[in-house]
């Protein structure tokens, strides 16, 4: 087998480190020496991480960051972009394995290589039928396991009782459903000499958010910097599911505006057309898709249902 090294890539929350320490912890029980290092920011949830795991058949004595992975893993097709060059980096002929509701040949569009394999599931479904939680980690284990062929499942689930030591059996049942059904697209050409259009950076400044990195001398003397704004941050790519409103349903009763925790919801000024065809203005209810995270309170409270979620992953 040699040495396989991997970057797997998603959002605080999404069980990323655990996903790595699963198979890290099922590859040992199989026999093999592995090592998963985690690399985030902010520990908080919705916040982008990125984890390496390391598998090989002979002892691992280097702990350096990756920068050329042999797989990729996304858990969100929205990461794509932000993560374009953790894609880019992979080797030709590599792995690339994306939790998608989309149809595998868009997905196969959105990534723009053809030489490397893309495996495609729908973690999130899986997860949700399985374990009733939106949390990909065990879906994509099973993934990497059918295009790897490594761990065995059953060495999945008995790192499953070792990490989780609960809902062991449900879990299992998702890892297993995604090895069944992961789609895989083969590369349409590999160059085995090929190199990666780029590398992994070892800055985790992309994993905040963009700044601009300048040299000391351009700071102000005593340190002295403008305050941040959460304006700049805007958070609406940590969704999974978006609000949709039904505005003929929608009674203005604000609701949703009183209880939204991120200030997502606004009135805004919508132009409508009357039974004679007069037009005219009126408020409704729309969303700040930039900041809204998917939370579902706004649909909870609506008492008219007039506000329904919609899956975008």
């Amino acid at each position: 087998m040699g040495r396989i090294e991997t970057v797997w890539v998603g959002r605080g929350g999404q069980g990323i480190v655990t996903a790595t320490y699963i198979i890290a912890n099922a590859a040992i029980i199989d026999g093999y020496y592995a090592i998963a290092n985690p690399e985030f920011g902010a520990e908080r949830r919705g916040a982008p991480v990125k984890a390496f795991l390391t598998i090989s058949d002979a002892p691992i004595e280097d702990q350096e960051p990756i920068k050329m992975p042999d797989v990729a893993i996304v858990f969100d097709d929205k990461l794509i972009d932000l993560m374009r060059f953790v894609l880019d980096a992979v080797r030709p002929g590599g792995y690339i394995i994306i939790n998608s509701g989309k149809p595998p040949e868009e997905v196969k569009k959105i990534v723009s290589r053809d030489d490397v394999y893309i495996v495609v599931l729908d973690a999130i479904d899986i997860a949700r039928r399985h374990v009733k939680l939106d949390v990909p980690n065990g879906p994509l284990a099973g993934a990497f396991s059918k295009v790897m062929g490594l761990p065995k499942l059953e060495s999945i689930r008995q790192a499953f009782e070792n990490q989780l030591g609960k809902a062991v059996e449900e879990n299992f049942a998702a890892t297993k459903e995604a090895f069944e059904t992961a789609t895989v697209i083969p590369p349409a050409r590999v160059d085995p000499s090929a190199r990666p259009k780029g590398v992994i950076s070892t800055t985790s400044a992309f994993l905040a958010g963009p700044y601009e990195i300048v040299e000391w001398t351009a700071v102000n003397k005593g340190g002295v910097v403008f305050p941040g704004t959460s304006l700049h941050y805007r958070t609406g790519g940590w969704r999974i599911e978006k609000p949709v409103i039904d505005h003929a349903k929608c009674i203005m009763c604000r609701k949703c505006w009183l209880y939204c925790p991120d200030d997502a919801v606004i009135e805004a000024w919508r132009e409508v057309e009357g039974p004679r065809g007069r037009k005219f203005r009126m408020k409704a209810i729309e969303f700040d898709y930039d900041f809204c995270k998917g939370c579902s309170v706004c649909a909870e409270v609506c008492p008219t249902g007039a506000i329904q979620m919609v899956r975008e992953i």
